[in-house]
């Protein structure tokens, strides 16, 4: 049985980010945009699918494989254990993939990645998985919470456990759940190009010439599409008519609350979603006058493509760490938007390799990074000027621990200011009563954990 050009690609994929802790998104892309043979649409959403929902489930998988294996997995070359995570993924996940298929594609993996002493073990452990006749008793959800949920919904107990103290059992198995299922596809209509009283124009246009069907969100900016739409040239996406971006995300945009007359630094602006956002808001595409850098050149160069597509200045995007910028004469915002790097615990379910890669360290560590970037872009605001602190987390210490920090250390020298004049009112109850934005994962309306809060420099 040949092996399959979507199975190849996820297997490899697979390896690399289990070995290198790479993005598989960005893994993905690159092969495919790499092979030389014209590879189709449902080939490629197999390979996505088969990629990120082993990702999802690895520690479910991993448990149950180990339980059927002799040979401790760590141990296993990364090839192997890709064949045997990515087999069983598709004998337990996949109804329309019969077992026969997912082993035998497995074993014509590990002989095409030169494993050959390794096919028997393969075969062996796969066929047992295939019939489903072993029974490994789970930990007692009565007596052992944590770790029952933290199997059954395959995510790391350390993380299972803090949302545990946190928000008890059925609000942290609504946010295991949630992490489990894939993102909805949703989109930011370009304000500039649509009123938004005019989504419906840019929904008509989307099932007419590229048989792309939408609801509406009470957003009125955001639609939810039923399929991923078309990126090639002359699409509606190359025209710049919508942005891929979650609700949440956007609603960060709301808080900065752009008008004209603002100046506006994005100091952590990535691929520019919610810079160009800003620009949309504030009314006028030739703004010069909201600006973005990044560390990061990589993103600088997403952010570029992003502004050339909505036919933005080019030049308001810049590598440069914030640590180290200064405002000038010519450019001192009022407005600082730091949607500062963090642990991403609260998009899981878009990242689900960092159930994998993340650890308690890794929350440390950006809180860290985020405390020092907080108390530089207070000293570069003038009196008056505002920062609005951001991050796809939800986690005491890169949130609640920053704001009570603040407050404690400026004093009456920072004034917290509420977001609800910025938000419409379907979302106002994501705001506490401490006037802190706060969006959790597995929340009702489907969008990503976001949280943050507004400080003015008085």
């Amino acid at each position: 049985m040949a092996l399959s050009i979507a199975r190849e690609i996820a297997y490899d994929v697979y390896v690399e980010v289990i070995r290198d802790q790479k993005s598989p998104d960005y893994l993905l892309e690159r092969k495919l945009s790499n092979m030389t043979r014209k590879i189709s649409r449902i080939d490629r959403n197999l390979a996505k699918q088969l990629v990120f929902g082993c990702l999802r489930w690895h520690q479910k998988i991993a448990w149950i494989v180990q339980n059927i294996s002799s040979r401790p997995l760590e141990k296993l070359d990364p090839e192997v254990l890709s064949a045997l995570v990515l087999g069983s993924y598709q004998i337990f996940y996949m109804d329309r993939i019969p077992d026969r298929a997912a082993v035998n594609e497995s074993v014509e993996y590990v002989k095409a990645r030169g494993k050959t002493s390794a096919v028997s073990f393969v075969n062996g452990i796969l066929r047992k998985v295939a019939r489903k006749s072993a029974y490994f008793p789970k930990p007692n959800k009565e007596e052992f919470p944590v770790k029952y949920l933290a199997l059954q919904y395959s995510h790391p107990e350390w993380i299972v456990r803090r949302w545990f103290a946190s928000f008890k059992y059925e609000r942290t198995e609504k946010m295991l759940i949630a992490n489990n299922q894939p993102p909805p596809i949703t989109i930011r209509v370009n304000g500039l190009q649509y009123q938004s009283d005019e989504s419906h124009i840019l929904q008509n246009l989307l099932i007419k010439d590229e048989r792309v069907k939408s609801d509406r969100r009470p957003l009125r900016s955001s639609l939810h599409l039923e399929s991923f739409p078309p990126i090639i040239k002359d699409s509606l996406f190359s025209k710049g008519a919508f942005g891929v971006q979650d609700e949440g995300a956007q609603l960060i945009s709301l808080l900065v609350n752009p008008k004209p007359e603002d100046k506006i630094l994005d100091a952590c602006c990535g691929p520019a979603g919610k810079l160009t956002h800003m620009i949309e808001l504030a009314g006028d595409k030739d703004n010069k006058n909201i600006r973005g850098i990044d560390v990061n050149e990589r993103q600088i160069e997403r952010a570029h493509d992003n502004l050339e597509r909505f036919e933005f200045p080019n030049s308001l995007v810049s590598v440069e760490d914030f640590e180290e910028w200064k405002p000038t004469q010519d450019f001192t915002p009022n407005k600082i938007l730091l949607d500062a790097p963090c642990s991403g615990l609260g998009v899981l379910r878009r990242y689900p390799e960092g159930k994998l890669h993340k650890k308690m360290t890794t929350i440390l560590k950006h809180a860290k990074i985020q405390r020092k970037l907080i108390e530089h872009a207070l000293e570069c605001l003038p009196k008056g000027g505002q920062l609005i602190y951001s991050v796809c987390s939800f986690e005491p210490e890169e949130l609640l621990d920053h704001f009570e920090w603040a407050q404690e250390k400026y004093g009456d020298g920072v004034e917290v200011l509420s977001p609800l004049p910025h938000l419409p009112n379907y979302y106002k109850k994501y705001v506490t009563r401490r006037n802190i934005f706060l969006v959790l994962a597995g929340n009702q309306d489907g969008m990503d954990g976001f949280s943050g809060f507004i400080l003015q420099k008085n």
